[in-house]
């Protein structure tokens, strides 16, 4: 009720402040009015693999696509302050006698207390309207609910077998279909929607790489027992120094080392890669600032390369690696390793040298490709892929013994070093 002629301004305003409809319990009830006949979804997709009924439960590894949904839009000012008190207050006023009306200039200023208030909960709607996301309404749901439903979006099955079996001494069909659709479909959300054919996939080669790992160790002694963590690289690409932003690899792929895929010692490497499979080894991309080996071979080559020519000229390599007519073997293996060779000569060595070209190379690597029909199960694969890692064990041996002598050098200038710094010390 308006305050009535006669009052003080303190006192109207203490007047005005005592009625009902502007207490916090009326802004509260007069919210629960505005927000009532509001319909919201808030809805929430959960991927699951299916199961042998066709439905199942999410697993650890399955996301959750959508994002956390703000609330709607608040009456409540951002000082905690709330407007629609205030204005319940007005209109209430409106109801009262004509003999209780405040004079003018009462009137006047709650008029423009009235108008302050209504700009101040525009801007406010308009402001959360911007940084809020708006939630989806089920015209179908009754008004005044709020729906918090969680929509489960199934993922794809596996591929069917059509009949083929997965064993451990071959590579299905299914695993080769698998990465031809990740390299046309280079995305993360194909990749999750595709997991359980990613499952299967991946497990088809870590159990062929298991078989292929016993018998690793028979063809070459210096190759150990290793679990598959230090065998097999992951699928996952590194994006952050490079322009492909693609988030995974379209290939599997294993080496074999006496430390595993990692280290400085030459590796046996299988590539399957849908039309790029492709078997070999040595070693990729020697650095000269880690120089593990490349200074000891440079210094083989310029002394005329004979252990690393006889090596290249057996009778095996021909067969299984240098097999292109009217090239030299080594003339072959330099083709193989120009991807990153120097394109001026190295540091030291003349540019008529005799051996510029093997002088150049900074990797020292041999492979062959392999058609994908040559892992069907009726081709033996295992067998053929031992066979050519067996021609390969004399390069993968002569490049360690050069690492070898390297590390060996390297220990000898220590211990002289720290011999001499003995002997200084004791006179």
């Amino acid at each position: 009720m308006p305050p009535k002629k006669g009052l003080s301004k303190s006192a109207a305003s203490r007047s005005l402040k005592s009625r009902p409809g502007s207490t916090r319990e009326g802004a509260s009830s007069t919210k629960a009015a505005k927000s009532k006949g509001r319909m919201s979804t808030k809805t929430k997709s959960v991927y699951f693999n299916h199961n042998v009924s066709g439905i199942g439960s999410s697993n650890e590894d399955e996301s959750e696509l959508s994002e956390p949904i703000d609330d709607l839009d608040s009456d409540d000012n951002e000082d905690g302050s709330d407007f629609s008190a205030t204005v319940v207050m007005e209109s209430e006023g409106n109801l009262e006698s004509a003999e209780d009306e405040p004079s003018e200039e009462e009137l006047g200023s709650v008029q423009k207390r009235k108008h302050k208030t209504l700009n101040a909960v525009t801007k406010n709607q308009a402001a959360s309207k911007k940084s809020t996301k708006r939630r989806k309404r089920d015209d179908n749901d009754g008004e005044g609910e709020f729906d918090s439903r969680e929509i489960f979006i199934p993922k794809r099955p596996p591929r069917p077998l059509h009949g083929i079996s997965y064993e451990p001494y071959t590579i299905h069909p299914n695993t080769f279909l698998f990465l031809k659709d990740l390299r046309d479909n280079n995305e993360r959300e194909w990749f999750w929607d595709h997991e359980a054919e990613y499952r299967a996939a991946k497990k088809d080669f870590d159990e062929f790489i298991e078989t292929l790992s016993e018998r690793m160790t028979q063809i070459d002694e210096t190759i150990p027992p290793l679990p598959l963590k230090d065998i097999l690289f992951r699928i996952y690409r590194d994006i952050r120094f490079t322009n492909d932003k693609t988030p995974y690899k379209p290939y599997f792929a294993a080496a074999y080392s006496r430390t595993g895929r990692v280290g400085h010692y030459a590796h046996y490497y299988l590539h399957l890669e849908p039309g790029q499979c492709r078997i070999g080894g040595g070693m990729w991309h020697l650095s000269e600032s880690n120089n593990h080996g490349l200074q000891v071979m440079r210094r083989l080559i310029d002394r005329g390369g004979k252990r690393l020519k006889a090596v290249l000229e057996h009778p095996d390599m021909s067969k299984f690696f240098f097999r292109t007519p009217n090239m030299t073997p080594l003339e072959q293996f330099v083709a193989m390793n120009q991807g990153d060779a120097l394109k001026q000569n190295p540091k030291g060595y003349p540019k008529d040298h005799m051996e510029i070209q093997l002088l150049r190379l900074r990797s020292y690597t041999i492979h062959r490709f392999l058609s994908d029909d040559e892992f069907a199960p009726n081709t033996a694969p295992i067998d053929k892929i031992i066979t050519i890692f067996r021609a390969l064990v004399p390069f993968i041996q002569f490049l360690n013994s050069v690492i070898m002598d390297q590390e060996d050098s390297e220990e000898s200038v220590d211990s002289q070093t720290s011999g001499n710094e003995g002997d200084d010390g004791d006179h």
